[in-house]
């Protein structure tokens, strides 16, 4: 049986690949967001396509709207199996929900207070002369 070698890129190579910033990546190291890296001989980062995944699933979290200790969570669940992770991951957004819920309401609050003001700067300007 053949052992087949897996790729692994450089940190700028996995930016480029991952539409991310080199910072963004060590960042995301420091946070334990991402496994550190193996070295090259000459002390380079070395990482592979599953480094590229990693970081399009937390860009896609935080799309979402998930702070990155959540999505710290996820991962962290998720590499140990799917069953607690899944669970997990079903409360995380339910509350996701609700605080978006709180927040459209929010916002149509403020919506409803705008038009008024507009309105009524709209009807002064139609009853001065210009």
């Amino acid at each position: 049986m053949m052992k087949t070698e897996t790729k692994q890129f450089q940190i700028g190579e996995v930016a480029r690949r991952a539409k991310a910033s080199i910072h963004t990546i060590r960042y995301y190291e420091k946070l334990g967001l991402l496994i550190r890296p193996s070295r090259s001989a000459g002390g380079f980062r070395l990482y592979g396509q599953d480094t590229v995944e990693r970081l399009g699933f937390i860009q896609k979290a935080k799309d979402f709207g998930l702070t990155l200790e959540e999505i710290k969570k996820i991962t962290c669940c998720g590499d140990k199996g799917l069953g607690p992770c899944c669970d997990m991951t079903v409360k995380l957004f339910s509350r996701k929900v609700k605080e978006l819920e709180g927040k459209v309401k929010e916002l149509n609050q403020t919506k409803r207070k705008v038009r008024g003001l507009l309105s009524g700067w709209a009807v002064k300007k139609k009853g001065k002369h210009v």
